[in-house]
């Protein structure tokens, strides 16, 4: 019996294809333009703004289409977002520390302005402004008020007006919470930070469609992604497609290792 990925074989693996389904071609490597779906053995089609990539998604690009675009977390863009700089040695945009507005590199040191509530100190880092404690903010009298006890910085005095958030706490739209819900993930252990997980996710590991763990519903995982319709031919003879075990197949260029 044949692979189920071959028409015609010599023999039942995958490498031994002779002729590919209709609509589909046998070849070594994926080439520029397509990623290997492991769980299909197939080349999946990138996203138009990825010359290369390692998944389907508009922020799976390695590298841009455009050499006039830059790349931030995996999306190709005319230019970095806020708070964040370009870094010539991985020709990407890198976020700043949190502490920057602006900043010319990873370091501590490098912010060029300060993020909200923060002020240069002598050494160049930027620290909460030095009049009032860590855990405390001016009010509009000037006068210092204690923050939230789950703040370890903020600007008002409500639970969701945090900056930064005291151990154990994660930081989420300004509120602390003692761990990153469902929908988000650890962004960052030591800034204690919750990022949002791709929106066909249900749990992750990070915020592309790759890294989920489990599905919404009405989404099915296959390989390594959550897809809203199981590939055709998923079932017993491939990789399975259900709510716990992702990734979209296309019938585009079959893949022979």
């Amino acid at each position: 019996v044949c692979h189920p990925s071959c028409k015609t074989c010599l023999g039942g693996g995958k490498e031994n294809c002779t002729t590919c389904p209709p609509g589909k071609q046998c070849v070594g490597d994926c080439p520029d333009g397509y990623f290997e779906s492991m769980s299909q053995q197939e080349c999946v089609r990138c996203h138009d703004d990825c010359a290369l990539c390692d998944g389907p998604d508009i922020d799976d690009c390695t590298l841009c289409q455009s050499d006039k675009n830059v790349r931030y977390s995996g999306e190709c863009l005319s230019e970095c977002p806020s708070q964040t700089y370009y870094d010539e040695t991985s020709k990407e945009c890198k976020d700043c520390p949190s502490s920057c507005l602006t900043c010319s590199g990873s370091e501590p040191t490098s912010c060029l302005t300060c993020a909200e509530g923060r002020q240069k100190d002598a050494t160049g880092h930027c620290v909460w402004y030095s009049e009032c404690s860590p855990s405390s903010y001016k009010d509009q009298n000037g006068k210092c008020q204690q923050c939230h006890k789950h703040c370890h910085g903020c600007n008002g005095p409500g639970k969701d007006h945090c900056l930064s958030c005291n151990s154990p706490h994660f930081l989420l739209h300004n509120t602390c919470v003692p761990q990153c819900p469902e929908g988000y993930y650890v962004k960052d252990q030591d800034e204690r930070l919750c990022g949002r997980c791709h929106f066909s996710c249900k749990t992750c590991t990070g915020h592309h469609s790759v890294e989920c763990v489990t599905c919404k519903p009405g989404f099915f995982k296959q390989g390594e992604t959550c897809v809203e319709t199981c590939s055709e031919g998923s079932g017993k003879k491939t990789k399975p497609c259900s709510q716990i075990s992702g990734v979209v197949s296309h019938p585009l260029i079959k893949k022979i290792p």
